[in-house]
């Protein structure tokens, strides 16, 4: 396992020592068992390496996958990982942020996340108050309309922080452009 240009460590587990926020896996050595196998077709991967990155993801103990935020893709390559290192230091810490990211993966199904497009109010997206995505909104259009296409709500958000807005279930069309929206409250 190659971590950066300075550091060579031969186990996964050596690794755990130091906050290694991104680790490269060089070369693996031996045929993978059925355990890799297994693990790499659970995180969605095609190639006959994807064990190799997930051992690189066990090795990892600092960074993205451990702030929250991962996306559905990345949950299953946490999940799958694990598998790997069950004995991982930080084991909770990337289960919450798996299940952050699964979270997120159902809201968009059911309608409670949505990121730039245009939404029928009640078919694709729920009536409700929903939350701006990220601390700092930058650059984002939100429109609800009716059933004619009038503007009942809109805005453009040159710059500011998190805000909410409230969709009616008299509303029958939600436009938005640059940004995203999660689903709070009925």
């Amino acid at each position: 396992m190659n971590l950066g240009s300075r550091t060579t460590i031969t186990d996964y587990r050596a690794a755990w020592a130091t906050p290694y926020d991104l680790c490269t896996v060089g070369a693996a050595s031996g045929a993978q068992g059925a355990a890799e196998k297994a693990a790499g077709a659970a995180s969605g991967g095609t190639s006959p390496d994807s064990a190799k990155y997930l051992y690189a993801l066990c090795a990892t103990t600092a960074g993205h996958y451990f702030e929250g935020g991962v996306s559905p893709a990345q949950a299953k390559e946490i999940a799958a990982a694990l598998t790997l290192c069950p004995d991982h230091p930080k084991r909770a810490v990337l289960e919450a942020s798996a299940g952050a990211g699964g979270a997120l993966d159902a809201d968009r199904a059911n309608g409670k996340l949505v990121y730039t497009g245009k939404y029928l109010v009640g078919k694709d997206v729920v009536p409700g108050t929903w939350q701006s995505q990220g601390d700092k909104v930058e650059n984002c259009y939100w429109e609800i309309s009716d059933a004619q296409g009038n503007i009942l709500a809109n805005n453009f958000i040159n710059v500011a922080p998190q805000f909410t807005i409230v969709i009616p279930a008299s509303a029958a069309g939600f436009t938005v452009e640059g940004c995203g929206f999660r689903w709070i409250s009925g």
